[in-house]
């Protein structure tokens, strides 16, 4: 698993986007709305042949592989509560990518 760390504006959203088309693997968001705003930003980026991205309502047992924009807003969203604390597994593979260090 990749996870991209970054401040608002470091480009976590246009490398999603990017490893979207890519690997032909969609985004995974919290809402319908932000769907929308997410298929903008690819068509802004010059990414025009990304799956389209899905909602919670869209999983289904066909879908095996997601990216996940911004886990911090999709848990919020999808519990109805404030993240304080997210803990990661280190097995296996696990590539760290800070955009604020590129």
């Amino acid at each position: 698993m990749k996870l991209l760390l970054g401040n608002p504006g470091s480009g976590k959203t246009k490398e999603m986007l990017a490893l979207s088309e890519a690997n032909q693997i969609p985004l995974l968001c919290e809402s319908e709305a932000r769907k929308q705003r997410l298929l903008v930003k690819a068509r802004g980026y010059g990414y025009n042949n990304i799956p389209t991205p899905l909602t919670l309502a869209d999983l289904n047992p066909t879908i095996t592989k997601v990216y996940v924009d911004d886990i911090e807003r999709l848990f919020e969203q999808a519990l109805n509560v404030k993240l304080e604390c997210l803990a990661l597994n280190r097995e296996g593979s696990f590539e760290v990518v800070d955009l604020d260090q590129k």
